[in-house]
C-alpha cells in the first residue's frame, strides 16, 4: 500500500522542519552565550577573590591601627597639658 502525502501536508511538514532548524540554531546561539557569561563571570569572582585576599592582608592589624589612632589622641592631649604646665605656647 503506497500512502502520498497531499502537497499542502508536505508544505506543512517542510515549514515545521525549516521552523525547527531555527529554534535549534537559536537554542544552541543562546547557551553559548550564556557558557560565555558563566566563564567571563567565574573569571571575575576569581579575580575579586584575589583582591579580597589582598584587602583582608591589609586589614588584618586593624585593630592595632585604631588602638594607635585612639593613643595618638591621648598623647596629644597629654602634651597639650605639659605645654600649658610649662607655659608654652599659651
Amino acid at each position: 500500500m503506497v500512502v502520498a502525502l497531499a502537497a499542502q501536508e508536505i508544505t506543512f511538514w517542510q515549514v515545521l522542519l525549516a521552523l525547527g532548524a531555527v529554534v535549534l540554531v537559536a537554542v544552541i546561539a543562546l547557551l553559548s552565550l550564556l557558557l560565555s557569561f558563566v566563564g567571563s563571570i567565574e573569571a571575575s569572582v576569581h579575580g575579586l577573590g584575589g583582591v579580597a585576599q589582598g584587602v583582608a592582608g591589609n586589614t588584618a592589624h586593624i585593630k592595632i591601627a585604631l588602638a594607635v589612632a585612639d593613643s595618638l589622641d591621648e598623647v596629644a592631649d597629654e602634651a597639650g597639658r605639659h605645654a600649658r604646665l610649662l607655659g608654652v605656647g599659651v
